[in-house]
């Protein structure tokens, strides 16, 4: 598998997903005479003094806290790789000031998956499918009242619009609905079907259904506030399939009890597991999953494809595949890198 010709420390955080491929990837790397720091999970490797000392690499997933006072205690530290696509547990800035290359796995199967999650969140919400598995699972047959509501002609509306959202952008072109996006710049036109950029209050008004596709940064945390959500029409439904923090899950959950709008198709929560006690659980008008919606088995395996491939490269010496801070290579190269990698 990996390829150095100076043996290396490689520290690795369990993550319960990832824990198999993980393992085998250790194996692989012990077998070629690097050293493994095996951490069994995050609260193992917070709770450890200075767990990135004597680190050469980090392999992780991108919840696990990777802070700044970690970075300073990690002198021999050359690369931070997560084995899936979030990197939001990492302090990037700290790392590219610290030569710090940062790799994640945003592949394309990783990307459809996702992409045909959000088509699925969307219809699964609008068309009721809690409601109608509830009355069938309960021995009721239709309703005297109909919920579902037809995509076509309605006006769908993505806060941030990365390769995520242009996929679901792609697979909703055929569906007659308009697009709205809200992102920190204009999207490349290329390849996407008519879509607007528009400030988030108009997107948040003028959508019949909010996708939040945003990465979690200091600027989305709890983007989608009470004040957001009031913007939206009663009619409305909100899908979260990026990350639980960016939106008020409190005022997310009174907005859905009391009607303020119609219902709402989630797979990330502030904390996961969902706790017992959530408002969320007792709702009917919203669909919740595990955050696992979009993780498909092509997915899981081009996720493991890609680690492999980004380690490969680093300890030889050559950039990873997929770069979360290009900014930082130039200096990463004159200390790592090999001449013409």
């Amino acid at each position: 598998m990996i390829e150095s010709a100076i043996p290396v420390s490689v520290a690795i955080v369990g993550w319960h997903s990832h824990n198999e491929m993980f393992d085998a990837i250790a194996e692989d790397l012990r077998t070629r005479g690097h050293r493994i720091v095996r951490y069994a999970d995050r609260e193992a490797f917070v709770g450890a003094s200075a767990p990135l000392r004597d680190a050469d690499v980090l392999l992780c997933v991108g919840t696990c806290p990777v802070t700044r006072p970690m970075l300073e205690s990690a002198p021999r530290l050359r690369a931070i790789v997560s084995a899936v696509t979030g990197v939001d547990g990492f302090d990037l800035a700290a790392a590219t000031e610290h030569g710090v290359v940062v790799a994640n796995a945003q592949t394309d199967e990783n990307i459809v998956g996702m992409a045909e999650a959000t088509v699925l969140m969307i219809l699964a919400a609008l068309y009721d499918l809690n409601g109608a598995q509830d009355r069938i699972r309960r021995g009721l047959w239709r309703p005297p009242h109909l919920k579902a509501r037809a995509l076509r002609g309605k006006t769908v509306g993505f806060v941030g619009f990365g390769r995520i959202g242009r996929e679901s952008a792609r697979l909703l072109a055929g569906w007659g609905v308009r697009m709205l996006y809200f992102a920190r710049r204009d999207a490349d036109p290329a390849g996407l079907p008519p879509i607007e950029r528009v400030d988030l209050d108009a997107l948040m008004r003028a959508s019949d259904v909010v996708c939040v596709l945003a990465s979690l940064n200091a600027q989305t945390r709890g983007l989608i506030d009470a004040e957001k959500i009031a913007l939206m029409k009663p009619s409305a439904i909100l899908v979260n399939t990026a990350r639980g923090a960016i939106v008020d899950e409190a005022a997310l959950a009174a907005a859905l009890a009391s009607g303020a709008i119609a219902g709402a198709a989630l797979d990330c929560f502030v904390v996961e597991p969902l706790p017992p006690d959530s408002p969320l659980r007792a709702l009917p008008n919203v669909v919740l999953t595990p955050h696992m919606i979009g993780h498909t088995i092509e997915a899981h395996e081009s996720l493991e494809r890609a680690t492999r491939d980004n380690l490969d490269r680093i300890l030889a010496g050559r950039p990873p595949r997929y770069v979360v801070n290009p900014e930082v290579l130039p200096a990463w190269q004159g200390k790592w890198g090999v001449q013409g990698g």
